[in-house]
């Protein structure tokens, strides 16, 4: 009998889609299970729908950051689901699971930082539930809607060039020194980068992995060029010659990456004020298997074995 460990987590999801069958109908479900967040209609409107959770000795461990941190980390990786899609957060559920040992300071404090966090990002938390459990669990649901033209995962083309927003390592640093890093609000290059993309995913998994996924929906290979990558000074400063691989792998980063047709490129490169962070070109897509390779300056290829994170493939 097949465990969860056996199979791993993005093979069990892709066999559950695949067993749940064709969900959207193009009038009320326009993007079903598959993506950063599903999109449905609403009188006519679309609105996007994710949700996700975060698990005591999983994502964090007691002591890594503040309850109020946390509480906001918990909105930032969520909103990040709509920021891939074009969307803005409108309304938030919040589930918790807690430990009756917990201080009620330490609960409130992560429910006051989720609903703060939120109000920045022009959502509001409308409702949720408490449970009891042997650890903290943290549950999000949002709900946002899409400014203008929804992207999802597979709209990308062969020769369409890769960028990434930000920077990429320090979130998966600081996980392995034991602190729990900030996630980046995206929520307005998410915006302002729709018009212009072809296909956009946030990297929660590392970047590897996360474009594989975003390959495998657009039917198409990804070259990423391992001397482009925006590695955060704080990993190179630490990790030295290995600093490109391990921010290429170690995920946490919450980031977008977006692919652009080559028409679109000096119309993206317009846009760069407007984005509220850096923007760098690091590949590009091309005809062939949905894999990502990585090559060197001189275009070599890198063997690269870990390529993310997996829950149950660690």
């Amino acid at each position: 009998m097949r465990r969860l460990r056996d199979v791993g987590e993005h093979a069990w999801l892709q066999r559950v889609i695949a067993r749940l069958g064709r969900v959207t109908d193009g009038r009320r479900i326009v993007v079903g299970p598959g993506d950063d967040a599903a999109v449905v209609r609403a009188s006519g409107r679309p609105l996007l729908l994710t949700t996700d959770t975060l698990i005591e000795d999983v994502h964090f461990r007691p002591g890594w950051s503040s309850p109020a941190a946390l509480g906001r980390r918990a909105f930032a990786v969520n909103a990040s689901d709509l920021a891939a899609m074009g969307g803005v957060p409108r309304f938030a559920l919040l589930a918790l699971e807690a430990p009756g040992r917990m201080r009620v300071a330490d609960l409130d404090a992560v429910t006051v930082g989720f609903a703060k966090a939120a109000r920045r990002a022009g959502a509001r938390l409308v409702g949720g539930n408490l449970a009891s459990g042997s650890h903290l669990a943290i549950t999000v649901a949002l709900i946002g809607e899409v400014p203008g033209r929804v992207v999802t995962r597979a709209g990308a083309r062969a020769g369409d060039v890769l960028y990434v927003t930000g920077s990429l390592g320090a979130a998966g640093l600081a996980v392995r020194r034991r602190r729990l890093p900030a996630a980046p609000d995206r929520v307005r290059a998410g915006v302002v980068l729709a018009p212009v993309a072809s296909a956009m995913i946030d990297l929660s998994d590392g970047l590897l992995q996360d474009l594989g996924h975003l390959c495998r929906a657009s039917r198409v290979g990804a070259e990423v060029e391992i001397g482009r990558l925006p590695v955060a000074s704080a990993c190179r400063r630490a990790l030295g010659p290995r600093a490109a691989e391990f921010a290429a792998t170690a995920g946490e980063d919450y980031e977008l990456v977006v692919a652009v047709p080559p028409g679109r490129e000096r119309r993206l490169l317009a846009l760069r004020r407007r984005l509220g962070c850096r923007v760098t070109r690091i590949g590009r897509l091309v005809r062939g298997p949905a894999r990502v390779r990585v090559v060197d300056p001189a275009g070599r290829s890198l063997r690269i074995d870990r390529r993310g994170f997996d829950h149950f493939r660690q």
